[in-house]
């Protein structure tokens, strides 16, 4: 130990109170006596971690609750390179680009670093040029404009450099200098002491002082500027929009939101509208680690429910997190289970990023689903009196896949799965393998498996009693007809299996 150490004992009661403040079960301290450098045994209770750390590191709590900012959250994969496209830039210098001249490969493509040359077209006179795409992103220039300006210039500092200060009206008002402003000339390199009409007093040279004016006062119309906009619209400049909208109305006296800094260290009150809880925290603090939203209900920022609102109401209340707790893209030890708006009956299993991306209810999509085999849907639901379509089947019995999706899954009058699939002779006469590989994972998870195979595809070589195939003909279906075969043969499996019990 280093002479600062703390050689003051932890008591246990202290460091079990830190370790499940931070999200840990708190299981042993590994030394006796226990002093604050020393380890403890903790057990994280959202990801079931074992690790031994330092009161200090468990501070910074499990790193399966680092919530990392949004931007930061859909990362690309590792290995790709991040592209700054120009057409994204946002830069002065795309209104300069010749979209005529240039093929659309190019502008779809290339980057604000890029060598190779481009066609560029004058805004001010028109001209058509040559030039590379990263010394015009550095410096804007049109070979004809531009010897005309800098000609001008040249022109006109040489006529300031004959120009006393006391000819100039607007510096001779600023003039707060000691030197005579009749033999100073407005071109002098050297500061002088000058005064705007506001008062403010500042040192620059008097050519300086004309063409830009006063320092101060940019400064103050900037900041005025700022002000406004942050005002309309707090995370704009400042904080993060979904924090500043927790700034306690009335316990930060005279300490002003609009200038608050994300990095600053002051200690400020934050209020949670959605449960009422205050708190507080540095808004640097805010930022880091776990970045909570509210840290009595362990919700935390960028969340799904903030994010995707309308994602968050088909969240099942089933899951054991809420919408608040998780990032949109983010990864859980839990396949989240969803609940259709537009239909309650509709409940299927998709990952966080399958749903930020897009997907939405297997059975209300009808894209990827044939004609017939909604048809034979429709006559599931009305001879078993519910029935879901598409719907994603996980086990731990699967040892093909995670996951399949499954054509038609009802359940029986025995309260057995069924699972019901329609094999189309174009699509799965090279299929045979993984048509068997599927329904064998299926009967160990515990279904019930009838596939619906369209002549003159060939039977499956699955022998199981809980195991059956229907022939169909796609020129004559039958619907209605062939699910009642599949029900009563599920209801004999029943009958079996109740007779077995």
């Amino acid at each position: 130990m280093g002479a600062y150490a703390d050689l003051n004992p932890v008591p246990q009661a202290e460091a079990r109170e830190h370790a499940e403040k931070n999200g840990y079960d708190y299981l042993s301290a590994l030394t006796a006596p226990s002093f604050s450098d020393d380890p403890h045994h903790v057990r994280c209770r959202y990801c079931g971690r074992l690790s031994a750390a330092r009161l200090g590191d468990i501070g910074f709590g499990c790193q399966c609750q680092v919530n990392p900012r949004r931007e930061r959250q859909t990362t690309k994969p590792a290995g790709s390179k991040q592209r700054d496209l120009l057409k994204d830039s946002e830069l002065p210098v795309l209104d300069w680009w010749d979209h005529e001249q240039n093929d659309a490969a190019t502008w779809e493509t290339v980057t604000v670093k890029a060598r190779r040359e481009a066609t560029w077209r004058c805004p001010d006179c028109g001209l058509r040029f040559r030039k590379r795409i990263l010394a015009m992103v550095n410096m804007r220039e049109c070979p004809e404009c531009e010897p005309k300006r800098r000609a001008e210039w040249e022109a006109e500092h040489a006529r300031y450099q004959r120009t006393p200060v006391a000819d100039v009206p607007e510096l001779l008002a600023a003039w707060d200098d000691e030197a005579d402003p009749r033999t100073v000339m407005v071109a002098d390199y050297r500061h002088r002491q000058l005064r705007c009409p506001r008062g403010h007093r500042c040192r620059q040279s008097p050519l300086t002082y004309l063409r830009n004016g006063c320092p101060s006062c940019r400064g103050q119309d900037t900041r005025a500027t700022r002000l406004e906009a942050i005002e309309a619209d707090p995370g704009a400049f400042g904080l993060n929009a979904e924090i500043a909208a927790q700034w306690h109305p009335t316990k930060n006296g005279k300490t002003q939101l609009s200038k608050t800094s994300p990095g600053s260290r002051k200690l400020v009150w934050w209020r949670n509208e959605d449960c009422g809880h205050e708190w507080q925290e540095t808004p640097a603090r805010r930022e880091q680690g776990q970045r909570l939203r509210c840290p009595e209900c362990r919700t935390i920022l960028d969340s799904l429910a903030y994010h995707f609102p309308d994602l968050a109401a088909e969240w099942s209340p089933a899951n054991p997190l809420s919408a608040w707790q998780v990032r949109p893209t983010g990864q859980t030890l839990f396949t989240p289970a969803w609940i259709c708006s537009a239909n309650p009956d509709h409940a299927w299993q998709a990952a966080l990023s399958s749903r930020a991306n897009g997907s939405g209810c297997p059975e209300c999509r009808e894209h990827g689903k044939s004609r017939i085999e909604l048809e034979h849907w429709a006559a599931a639901e009305r001879a078993f009196g519910r029935a879901s379509s598409g719907q994603s089947v996980r086990h731990e019995a699967f040892a093909r896949r995670a996951s399949w999706l499954v054509d038609i899954t009802v359940e029986t009058a025995g309260e057995r799965k069924l699972a019901i699939e329609y094999d189309g002779s174009y699509w799965h006469a090279d299929k045979v393998d993984l048509d068997i590989e599927k329904s064998r994972d299926l009967l160990a998870a515990g279904y019930l498996v009838a596939r619906l195979r369209e002549y003159p595809l060939p039977p499956l070589a699955i022998d199981d009693p809980n195991y059956a195939e229907f022939v169909v003909y796609s020129a004559m279906p039958k619907p209605d007809e062939t699910i009642g075969w599949v029900r009563d043969w599920a209801s004999r499996r029943d009958e079996g299996s109740a007779a077995q019990r």
